[in-house]
């Protein structure tokens, strides 16, 4: 993406188009004297503070893809060759934390400032208080997802006036979470009901969905200090407004969800994608620095160059489901007549999420000669009609690049202009039944009600309620229905740690390699190293050590 950093305010892009994209216009020099007297200059400041969003160090790859996406349910495919965040065996001078610290920091920079200088002209260019809002929520999710990442971190909510302001300790991580959930709620009411500018633009429902995520992850393990009852009851309340406001609901076909990600198209009819991380380009006149479909996605590394033959643009495929994402969809929780003794696969998420094929997969390169969509198969002595064989071995495959769905071919390149997902209805509905029934066991039924509603959109049967009469038989059944659902969309990691089972979970990487559907398998080796890896330390991510270096008074983070 071309940038251009004018008194500390990024230019990344300006609102604009059917779907509210981010559009590249040609960069500016807006000198500071003069800066903020139209509202197309306001529209380049608030750019920069979204545009954070869009870069590779954030949603682009290293905090969504490298930092946040490799746990239970998904590993890096790829022989470990080095130390990265997606092996766990990375240090504190890791270039990707790094640059993830230091890109949600400088959205954080450019929110402050914009926010002093729209101050000074809110009557004239923002009298609803709708640009100020928007900078104000996007710095205390920032702050959210520092904390959620790193623990206690220096909560910087002004504007730096001197090169002295660098210096600021870490506020603990519980002081910095209730600071975000107050400023959040203070969004609430200058943004309307409608839903302009989504899913790129931050709406009233994107604030009250993100507030039900903020008090779930309070009400969790690693907080301190905390009433987890009111947490939960808090998280209650948000999730319920947004469900309330009748603005959304589920897609009646899961697929088409991602597809329109991948189209850059936006759903006006359900809704359900209520805020994402929005990608552009096709690398020949603008582009955004996304990675979504490349790096996660399905695999597609064709040897022929002559791209104009191709029916799916390139893409790496780092990232796989693992074998226990395979069993939550093939065994648990399922009816005994739709269990893998019917010999298919019912649930059009596993067959979306974990496609039996990719594009790579014989000498004709499949989206060459033709999308060959033909399953893989790795066990020959298969009898079921519907290949499992490759069982924890298949690509991510939520988001694929298939032209027909981006509707451009490239050469081979780095960057896509796939969206990714930060906020969904589907995520809504079960933290509702997740934090109702943490509250009570009396709230068992209800929450059943909720997580229904997803499991029917997948097309497939649910056992009776008297299954999960229990809290903790609902609880593991949201669990599970999270995992199924919301799997690669960076959530999974966050979820095991504030339920304080991320290290044994990720541990169990270890054990999974003996199965029989996996043993010998370079896939088993290589997600193998997860169980090896982990330790309690990776809990948090370090304080890089660039950081410290500039920061006096930040101390490390314990075990780093």
């Amino acid at each position: 993406m071309k940038r251009l950093f004018n008194i500390s305010i990024a230019f990344v892009a300006l609102f604009g188009g059917s779907s509210c994209s981010f559009l590249e216009l040609e960069p500016k020099v807006i000198a500071p004297e003069t800066f903020y007297e139209s509202n197309e200059d306001v529209l380049y400041g608030l750019a920069g503070i979204y545009g954070v969003i869009n870069n590779e160090a954030f949603y682009g790859n290293y905090y969504s893809l490298m930092m946040s996406s490799v746990d239970d349910l998904c590993y890096y495919n790829r022989e470990m060759t080095g130390a990265f965040p997606y092996f766990y065996n990375y240090g504190t001078t890791d270039s990707y934390v790094y640059g993830a610290w230091t890109e949600i920091y400088a959205g954080i920079k450019n929110a402050n400032e914009f926010m002093d200088a729209i101050s000074a002209v809110r009557e004239k260019l923002d009298p609803d208080m709708r640009y100020y809002t928007e900078a104000r929520f996007l710095r205390a999710y920032y702050h959210f997802i520092l904390a959620q990442a790193w623990g206690d971190v220096p909560l910087r909510d002004a504007a730096a006036k001197s090169p002295s302001g660098v210096q600021l300790a870490a506020t603990p991580q519980t002081e910095v979470l209730k600071w975000c959930v107050s400023e959040m709620e203070q969004c609430v009411g200058p943004l309307s009901e409608d839903m302009d500018g989504a899913p790129s633009r931050i709406t009233r429902s994107a604030v009250r969905g993100i507030l039900a995520r903020v008090y779930l992850f309070m009400a969790g393990a690693t907080v301190q200090d905390v009433d987890s009852q009111e947490m939960y009851k808090m998280a209650a309340y948000w999730a319920h407004e947004v469900i309330l406001s009748g603005l959304h609901e589920l897609n009646d076909d899961y697929t088409q969800i991602f597809i329109n990600m991948i189209s850059d198209q936006y759903d006006v009819t359900f809704r359900e994608s209520i805020w994402e991380a929005d990608f552009l380009g096709n690398r020949q006149e603008y582009w955004t620095n996304g990675r979504i479909g490349d790096l996660m996605g399905m695999q597609n590394t064709a040897s022929t160059n002559n791209y104009s033959e191709w029916n799916c643009n390139y893409a790496y495929g780092m990232y796989n489901g693992s074998l226990k994402l395979w069993d939550l969809y093939w065994s648990e929780d399922r009816t005994d007549d739709e269990k893998e003794i019917a010999n298919k696969i019912i649930d059009v998420r596993q067959e979306w999420n974990m496609a039996p094929y990719n594009y790579s997969g014989n000498a004709n390169y499949n989206c060459v000669a033709g999308i060959d969509k033909t399953p893989f198969v790795f066990d020959s002595k298969s009898s079921l009609e519907y290949p499992t064989a490759a069982a924890g071995q298949r690509n991510a495959s939520k988001w694929r690049r298939e032209a027909i769905y981006e509707g451009h071919q490239t050469a081979k390149n780095l960057y896509t202009g796939i969206n990714y997902p930060i906020l969904r209805y589907s995520d809504v509905l079960l933290m509702y039944a997740e934090a109702i029934n943490e509250m009570s066991a009396a709230n068992v039924l209800e929450a059943y009600d909720y997580v229904k509603q997803v499991r029917d959109r997948a097309g497939i049967k649910t056992l009776p309620a008297s299954e999960y009469a229990s809290q903790s038989a609902m609880r593991q059944f949201i669990r599970n229905e999270r995992g199924r659902e919301l799997c690669f969309e960076g959530l999974r990691k966050y979820d095991l740690i504030r339920w304080g089972i991320f290290v044994d979970e990720m541990r169990r990487y270890s054990s999974w390699q003996n199965d029989p559907r996996w043993a010998g398998n370079a896939m088993a080796i290589r997600a193998a190293v997860l169980g090896t890896n982990i330790q309690e330390k990776h809990i948090y991510q370090p304080i890089p050590a660039t950081e410290l270096g500039v920061n006096k008074l930040l101390k490390q983070n314990p075990m780093w």
